[in-house]
């Protein structure tokens, strides 16, 4: 049985280097297990893009990452990143401190889907005796093991989310701007 985790996505647009960007959640994935360094075996399984006459492009990766959390014979996690790259997505050079840097200029979104499957042998679902009682034992005796499992994919899903962020030194919600003074009159209303 397949149970989402967590579900968000990240939305850029503006000048960034989309080839680091790449190689950082690559990075990212193989250092927290959900892939191999490989590029035979990394999980991506679509890489796409398509050129319009006006010269725009639009692109598509895909993303399917998985990994047994330590050694588990019931559990695996799953985590798809799809990535969405929308016209108008331009390279562009520019020169930064006496380099010139290729860069694209996109409107660049990024969704996870981070998913806990229980049984993914299917041990349990093809077992004459087990498959009547799978359902009662994650449920009921596994639930609090099942939650823990469920919540550190969670964190991993939004750790994920911070260094795409953080890539992008976006704020973490926190971009309000700061006011000259208060925002409540200081003697009260109408003096």
């Amino acid at each position: 049985m397949t149970t989402l985790a967590a579900k968000f996505r990240v939305k850029h647009k503006g000048v960034f280097d989309l080839k680091g960007l790449y190689e950082y959640l690559h990075l990212w994935v193989v250092e927290e297990g959900y892939g191999s360094a490989s590029d035979q075996k990394f999980p991506e399984t679509f890489h796409g893009q398509k050129i319009n006459p006006d010269g725009n492009k639009e692109l598509w990766i895909w993303w399917r990452c998985e990994k047994i959390p330590n050694n588990s014979t019931y559990y695996k996690y799953e985590l798809d990143i799809d990535w969405h790259g929308v016209p108008p997505f331009k390279d562009t050079e520019i020169v930064y401190k006496g380099r010139k840097l290729k860069l694209v200029f996109c409107d660049l979104e990024i969704q996870i889907y981070a998913r806990v499957v229980s049984d993914y042998k299917g041990t349990w679902r093809k077992h004459w005796l087990l498959k009547h009682f799978n359902d009662f034992y994650r449920k009921v005796i596994m639930k609090s093991n099942f939650e823990k499992h469920k919540l550190e994919l969670y964190r991993d899903a939004y750790r994920l989310q911070e260094t795409i962020k953080e890539y992008w030194k976006l704020t973490r919600g926190l971009e309000e701007q700061e006011h000259e003074g208060e925002f409540w009159p200081q003697e009260g209303i109408g003096e």
